[in-house]
């Protein structure tokens, strides 16, 4: 038996106390891992850790509508033609693969003359463009540790997300200045829905859709200097007041923030740690699920100077936007750290398959992208079969050790064989 201590992947959290027991090149035992990280490591289902996803071994290629076993070379020949005969290719996800892939993917993507779109593009263009408008202050998850006596969770339930977020960082966390954990803390929740969030939070705003905008106005006019008007949604008063009595505040925000009017209520959560960081400090910060989401951010801000989907298929040079994708102007598809048909629209995804767009995925597990695929080549996990580079989401790099030996090649490698078969 052999003990090593491991960086999970399982969420943007990228928790680095992980202790695992290995034995003759096999994975044994994980200790304080959580089940989205348990279902990294093994083959199980978050939700249903009782049952076994299925994991991918051998390249596939669709033939006679069928998925047949190939071998590496025929499959990386097909997705070269598929990539490389496209007029208008489309690269997809990313936000849960490791930063080398990333950069590989941003490679062929310039070679190919496609479109690169992160999976959670319309989770953080918002964040982004509210983060440059208001100049919001940015904290390491330790610093929110050790001093935030008040965190607000928007749109956000961090069980279903980073189950572990709430012990290591943001509610229970003991820090240097909030000793007794969630005892010297007051957390509030807005949610369209009473989520198990309600069980421990001093307060829970729920509404009713669309009413976002309408909380966020009765907030600010119960802030010290605001017009003291009646709040035209229940419970702003009692927020407000919650909130202007903090000394170090955080709202963390998830994709319920993004569902209805995303840059408008990122704009709004902006203004609104921007003008209680008046007087104390506040900080605006998203909730990422996927591990990864960080780095390509970071990625593209720094090869592009904007966080925004590029697009290197047109004549007048690279264009960016913060809209997502629409999918009906694309005739190929590369999909990677990420399952598109897992959150496409079922009204979209016929719609795809109705004009048989081919689709090459990259991918440890069987899923439903991969069940729609012409092509799909199976790769090592990152961070346990692979050796990667992996933002947390408060923008810290870490190395993903290699633990177990593989005969399956990491994204990158496919995607810079990609780049030399295209």
């Amino acid at each position: 038996m052999e003990q090593q201590s491991l960086i999970c992947t399982g969420c943007g959290c990228l928790c680095d106390d992980l202790d695992v027991t290995l034995s003759q090149g096999q994975l044994q035992e994980v200790a304080n891992v959580c089940l989205w990280g348990l279902s990294r490591f093994f083959p199980n289902k978050r939700l249903h850790p009782k049952k076994e996803r299925h994991r991918l071994l051998e390249p596939l290629w669709r033939q006679n509508g069928r998925l047949q076993k190939v071998s590496y070379t025929k499959a990386l020949e097909q997705a070269a033609a598929i990539l490389g005969t496209s007029r208008r290719p489309l690269i997809y996800g990313l936000t849960n693969t490791g930063s080398w892939a990333q950069e590989a993917a941003l490679q062929l993507a310039r070679k190919i003359k496609a479109r690169l779109e992160p999976a959670d593009l319309a989770f953080k263009a918002p964040y982004y463009h509210s983060l440059r408008k208001h100049g919001l202050y940015w904290a390491p998850l330790e610093v929110i540790r050790d001093e935030a006596d008040t965190v607000l969770f928007w749109g956000a339930n961090p069980l279903h997300s980073c189950p572990r977020h709430l012990v290591r960082y943001s509610v229970f966390a003991r820090g240097r200045y909030t000793e007794r954990g969630v005892e010297e803390r007051q957390v509030a929740a807005v949610d369209l829905y009473q989520t198990e969030m309600a069980k421990f939070c001093h307060l829970l705003v729920q509404i009713e859709p669309g009413q976002e905008l309408a909380l966020l106005q009765g907030v600010g006019e119960h802030l010290p200097g605001g017009s003291g008007a009646k709040p035209p949604v229940k419970g702003a008063r009692k927020l407000a007041k919650l909130l202007s009595q903090a000394q170090f505040g955080v709202i963390f925000f998830g994709r319920g923030a993004t569902y209805n009017q995303g840059f408008g209520v990122l704009d709004a959560l902006g203004g609104l740690a921007a003008r209680l960081g008046k007087k104390q400090t506040w900080a605006l910060f998203p909730l990422s699920g996927d591990f990864n989401s960080q780095g390509l951010y970071h990625l593209l801000l720094n090869e592009l100077g904007v966080p925004e989907a590029p697009d290197f298929g047109h004549e007048d040079g690279v264009l960016t936007s913060s809209m997502p994708v629409d999918f009906h102007e694309f005739d190929a598809i590369l999909v990677l750290g990420a399952d598109l048909f897992w959150f496409l629209p079922e009204d979209q995804a016929l719609a795809w398959q109705q004009r048989q767009v081919p689709v090459v995925s990259l991918s440890p597990f069987a899923n439903r992208t991969t069940s729609c695929a012409q092509v799909v080549l199976p790769t090592a996990l990152a961070g346990l079969e692979a050796a990667e580079v992996a933002y947390r989401m408060d923008g810290l790099p870490l190395v993903l050790k290699k633990l177990l030996p593989t005969a399956l090649p990491a994204d990158r490698d496919i995607l810079l064989d990609l780049i030399q078969a295209v």
